[in-house]
């Protein structure tokens, strides 16, 4: 099988996906796209669902390489925090939450899938801030409870039916979580009320 064709296939799917969800995309519509016939489409994949799979893998291979090479880094921990959530967050927005909302609805077991990577992800957080509270930099907390909060935060509202329920965009409600727990958690920060 030629790789440069699956990846073509991949790129103009997540493109249709996008613009029109998981459910408004037809694989002849995809075929037609590409130049190709659906025989060809089911030569490279077994049909629309593992595409769409396969969309989501490439995101999330994206996101771990960026994870992994970040954690490979020295310097601040809350700085190397930010900088993997901005990476997270370059890959995040290649999704349109019409595709994301459509995978969460109808095809329940890809969206698991995409939870339990999530999940998976977001252990460096636990590392990250042992070391920024090692370092002084972040207040006397418990590492794994901070990390579990954080992710049970982020499982439960940077979904697509909770961001348009509240009229805004899972990104908004990533960066909003994020500023949350990064500004409560620094160790320079002063929780005196002002007088």
């Amino acid at each position: 099988m030629d790789e440069s064709i699956r990846s073509r296939i991949v790129q103009e799917a997540a493109d249709l996906f996008n613009a029109k969800g998981y459910r408004g995309v037809t694989l002849s519509e995809l075929a037609s796209r590409l130049g190709m016939s659906k025989k060809t489409l089911y030569l490279y994949f077994s049909g629309k669902e593992e595409i769409a799979e396969a969309v989501l893998d490439t995101i999330m291979k994206a996101i771990a390489n960026y994870v992994k090479t970040h954690m490979q880094t020295s310097g601040h921990p809350l700085d190397v925090f930010e900088r993997v959530f901005m990476s997270i967050k370059s890959e995040i927005v290649k999704l349109h939450p019409l595709f994301l909302n459509d995978i969460q609805k109808y095809i329940p077991g890809l969206w698991t899938k995409l939870e339990a990577f999530r999940s998976e992800q977001l252990t460096f957080i636990e590392r990250l801030l042992q070391r920024a509270m090692q370092e002084g930099h972040i207040r006397n907390v418990n590492p794994r409870l901070v990390t579990a909060i954080m992710l049970e935060s982020i499982q439960r509202m940077a979904r697509p039916d909770v961001a348009a329920k509240y009229g805004v965009t899972m990104v908004e409600m990533g960066e909003t979580l994020f500023g949350l727990y990064m500004h409560g958690l620094r160790a320079d920060q002063s929780n005196k009320r002002s007088e």
